[in-house]
């Protein structure tokens, strides 16, 4: 069902695949050969490649027992009690080390991370842990002491060559007048490498690329002069709604372009520092909220 999709059909299966520094990638590699493995914590914006390293490390560089947990759905201290405990307390067929990967851990509840210190320690002879996250600020410093953090924020370089890679593998023409465009898509979109994906694919649904450019910046512009000037907030909503085509529907990207237009606009340094912090704090939610729409129009709300 899912095997055209390029954010699946070009999903790393090993080590080699992953857009990772050359630091990085020569660590990964060497804990094969390591007497002492770490527990490792993951920390970087979505669609970086937290999760497929992980288990790239479970499944093809340690070759061993694992226990999947996604903290999303399971962020509670039964999950410890009865999941990770039962897990982490006996000892693998094989001898082998046993692998607990947390996904998306900043979703873990306070009590159940305190309690995760305990078990992490008390069963270290069979079990090592390996947490991702996208706010690593969300991870109380007992659990961070405990474990190597890695930052897996890919290279731009190395983005930029895995698109030409899919596109090239894929068959797919880039005229000359879409290249400049597309070095600008990578660059809006990074270092969400799964959302390039994703755009690229769409952008090229019948053999050639074809990238409609993202109005977001313009846009912004009108956007945060109505505000400045105190109009009709329902009618900004209105207004902007109208267009979503305009930017593709990307809040996201509306609210960093803002972010530029007020940040080069001759405001008082106060109005200015107050406008930047409502925006920042409107990008920070965007990741966590049900409704992007509704995100962006409250931050608005807040900036008049």
């Amino acid at each position: 069902m899912f095997q055209n999709l390029f954010i699946e059909k070009f999903r790393p299966k090993k080590l080699e695949d992953i857009v990772l520094s050359s630091e990085h990638r020569d660590f990964f590699s060497s804990l094969k050969q390591k007497e002492e493995i770490p527990n490792l914590l993951f920390s970087s914006p979505p669609g970086t490649g937290k999760t497929t390293l992980s288990k790239i490390i479970i499944k093809d560089i340690l070759d061993c027992q694992y226990l999947y947990i996604n903290a999303s759905d399971e962020n509670g201290i039964d999950t410890i009690r009865s999941k990770i405990i039962g897990f982490a307390s006996t000892k693998s067929l094989d001898g082998k080390l046993k692998v607990v990967l947390c996904d998306e851990a900043d979703s873990i509840s306070l009590e159940a991370q305190k309690a995760l210190r305990n078990v992490i320690e008390e069963y270290s002879e069979n079990t090592r842990f390996i947490f991702t996250c996208n706010y690593l600020f969300k991870i109380i410093p007992a659990l961070q002491s405990r474990c190597q953090i890695f930052n897996l924020a890919p290279p731009l370089e190395g983005v930029i060559n895995r698109v030409i890679f899919i596109l090239k593998t894929e068959g797919i023409n880039v005229p000359n007048e879409e290249k400049q465009k597309l070095i600008e898509l990578i660059k809006n979109g990074y270092p969400d490498l799964r959302r390039i994906i994703n755009d690229i694919q769409k952008f090229s649904y019948d053999g050639t690329l074809h990238i409609r450019e993202n109005n977001a910046k313009g846009l912004a512009e009108k956007v945060i002069n109505k505000i400045l000037q105190k109009q009709d907030p329902s009618e900004l909503r209105k207004f902007v709604i109208e267009r979503e085509v305009e930017f593709s529907n990307d809040y996201l990207q509306l609210l960093k372009e803002m972010f530029e237009v007020v940040f080069s606009n001759d405001l008082d340094a106060s109005k200015k520092s107050s406008l930047l912090l409502s925006i920042s704090d409107g990008m920070y939610k965007d990741a966590i909220v049900v409704d992007k729409e509704i995100n962006w129009f409250s931050t608005c709300l807040r900036m008049y």
